[in-house]
């Protein structure tokens, strides 16, 4: 006879069906999943208008999804400005002991203020240290999201930062010949940009900065008088010379990332071969040329549904070929599933 524990285990059903929905200024990005066996298909995926500006502190009005996009449970990101993000190290194996100290080790200046989360990234066992994902975001923004989807389904089952949404489905489409060396992922969001650099599959030095695609949109509107959609447009076909504008956004962030990946390299004794590159920025040879020529490193792009099964139609024809818009939701999905 099966122990009890184990028979409670395969009793324990996680999510088949998850809709991601993450949260941005530029609209709100959503993608359906389902898992089958193992099998995990996208359904279906759009963008809808963005939340209109007003009071954060005022609940938003309920999110009417299509038909197609709703699924039975809901995996929730969004950009949290004002979040923490840390990785910790703590010696030995990750304990009780060592779980009351998270929080301390996030160095809020008012815990209360918080909702804490963290992910196991590596077990450490006798000298060999545990590694630790923590996570810190204002508790009101924290309740506020999950309000979009306030009766019915789909229900609320997970709320995350969406820029670590999007390492997560990096992780996922990650090459497997790439989980054998160090590489890195930028995401550049709207407002925020999110760095990460891996070694041999492991997480080993996570970044946010509060830097977007909108800075320089506005420096370019407001360099050369333009509306926003010529900027964007400029942005992306480098139509106009923009170098200036790019050297004055883009310097500060390069010196960090160099320093952050200097101190990996030398830390793990490691080289980071290749960078890959996502969000509105990475649609800017300029920007890119910025970034590969200061770096040094091979630059690439990535698809979110790679390795996954795509449903016929499941994509609107507006998408087709700006997957990336879509991977922090595809990150919640998979993230959601992973959980269970």
């Amino acid at each position: 006879m099966k122990p009890l524990k184990e028979v409670l285990a395969g009793l324990k059903r996680g999510p088949t069906d998850v809709v991601g929905v993450d949260v941005a200024s530029s609209g709100i990005k959503v993608v359906r999943m389902r898992n089958h066996g193992g099998v995990i298909t996208v359904v279906a995926a759009g963008v809808l208008p963005p939340l209109s500006p007003g009071n954060t502190t005022d609940a938003p009005p309920a999110l009417d999804l299509p038909g197609r996009l709703k699924a039975r449970n809901a995996a929730l990101t969004f950009t949290a400005q004002g979040a923490i993000v840390k990785l910790l190290s703590f010696p030995g194996t990750f304990d009780a002991r060592a779980e009351s100290k998270v929080t301390e080790s996030m160095g809020l200046d008012d815990p209360d203020r918080y909702r804490v989360g963290y992910k196991i990234i590596s077990e450490g066992h006798g000298r060999a240290e545990s590694r630790i994902l923590a996570v810190a975001h204002v508790e009101e923004e924290a309740q506020r999201i999950p309000q979009l989807l306030p009766t019915g389904i789909p229900a609320p089952r997970s709320i995350e930062i969406s820029g670590l949404a999007t390492m997560a489905a990096f992780l996922h489409a990650l090459p497997e010949k790439d989980r054998l060396g160090a590489v890195g992922v930028i995401d550049f969001g709207d407002t925020t940009t999110t760095y990460a650099l891996f070694n041999r599959g492991l997480l080993s030095l996570v970044r946010r900065f509060n830097f977007g695609t909108n800075s320089l949109l506005e420096k370019v509107q407001n360099s050369l008088g333009v509306d926003r959609d010529t900027a964007q447009g400029i942005i992306t076909d480098g139509s106009f010379d923009i170098s200036q504008s790019l050297t004055d956004i883009l310097e500060p962030l390069i010196k960090q990332l160099m320093v952050s990946r200097d101190f990996v390299e030398r830390r793990e004794n490691c080289r980071i071969t290749r960078l890959f590159v996502s969000g509105g920025l990475a649609r800017s040879r300029d920007a890119l040329e910025e970034v590969r020529a200061a770096m040094d490193v091979e630059l690439q792009s990535w698809n979110p549904f790679e390795g996954l099964s795509i449903a016929k139609d499941a994509l609107p024809p507006d998408l087709v070929g700006q997957e990336w818009r879509l991977a922090a939701a595809a990150g919640a999905c998979l993230g959601a599933f992973e959980e269970s």
